[in-house]
């Protein structure tokens, strides 16, 4: 049964790589900006099974940019500056920061041929098909992805569906391609649930080893367990997380957390962080609200 499993997943995994677009190992790709998504990005380009031959990279920031050279030597190459990367490429990623993204795009010669897939959170699409002057507007692309795709378990939005680039962050995980710039805002302030996610972390760990656990012991198991429970929503539909949650056993101890988290009204403010982040994404107020501290103490 073991190396029958073992064949399996070998086999599986050998099918997953196979399904990969050839047409994104066939283009060639430049990074105008080589901040930490547009390293991830690189990253897991040059390590899928067919990578591309042509990687070329900004110079902007030297000592990112060195390192991914050296790290794939003869893949990545650092260009001289931002229009060599663009003279040299087939598919143009941006990855500057917003407050220089239209002066350094609008100094850049594109050509028509070209797909530029933007990385800045907040240039919108209307703005970049002016500054990336001759691409046709619908081969300019928003995405925003999240840092695994350098190991192909990342997770994009990008609009418009444009389909090499949804080819591209599929193979470099899961992408979700929406037609609309206003459905991708909605969506966005998902992302901001990673620094909650991981303090959600911290603060178990911290749990677990006022218990007596040493810290290393907590760490590994905390971590291991969060990863564990992600595995079954990877993919999910419409109906799965309220699967998930209704099929815990009434009076178990996974039920019992959800309903005094309920009770506590942790869901109720992740909810209001969200429409707070919204309205941040969409440049209006956020929504007034009137909060309370959690207490608990123990009954007399």
């Amino acid at each position: 049964m073991r190396a029958f499993l073992i064949a399996f997943f070998a086999a599986y995994a050998n099918l997953t790589t196979a399904m990969v677009s050839p047409e994104v190992s066939a283009k060639t790709y430049g990074f105008v900006g080589t901040g930490t998504m547009s390293s991830a990005i690189v990253r897991g380009l040059a390590t899928l099974e067919r990578p591309p031959a042509v990687i070329l990279i900004s110079p902007r920031n030297a000592a990112k940019a060195a390192a991914l050279a050296a790290a794939f030597p003869g893949l990545v190459t650092v260009a001289a500056d931002n229009q060599a990367v663009v003279d040299g490429c087939e598919v143009v990623m941006i990855g500057v920061l917003p407050t220089i993204a239209e002066e350094t795009c609008r100094a850049l010669r594109f050509k028509p041929s070209q797909t530029v897939i933007s990385l800045v959170s907040t240039a919108p699409l209307e703005g970049l098909r002016v500054w990336c002057a001759g691409v046709p507007s619908e081969s300019v692309v928003r995405a925003i992805p999240l840092p695994p795709v350098s190991k192909h378990e990342g997770a994009t939005i990008l609009t418009p569906p444009h389909e090499l680039a949804v080819a591209v962050f599929s193979a470099l995980g899961t992408a979700v391609p929406v037609a609309t710039e206003e459905t991708m805002k909605k969506m966005m302030p998902v992302t901001g649930l990673m620094g909650q996610f991981y303090a959600m972390q911290r603060a178990t760990q911290t749990w677990v080893q006022a218990q007596g656990v040493p810290a290393e012991d907590a760490a590994r198991y905390v971590g291991a367990v969060f990863h564990c429970i992600t595995y079954d929503t990877a993919e999910a539909g419409a109906e799965t997380f309220d699967h998930l949650v209704k099929e815990q056993t009434v009076g178990g101890i996974n039920e019992q957390v959800v309903r005094e988290l309920t009770e506590a009204g942790a869901y109720d403010a992740l909810s209001d962080s969200l429409d707070a982040i919204l309205a941040r994404v969409e440049g209006r107020p956020a929504p007034r609200k009137l909060k309370r501290p959690y207490q608990a103490t123990d009954e007399a």
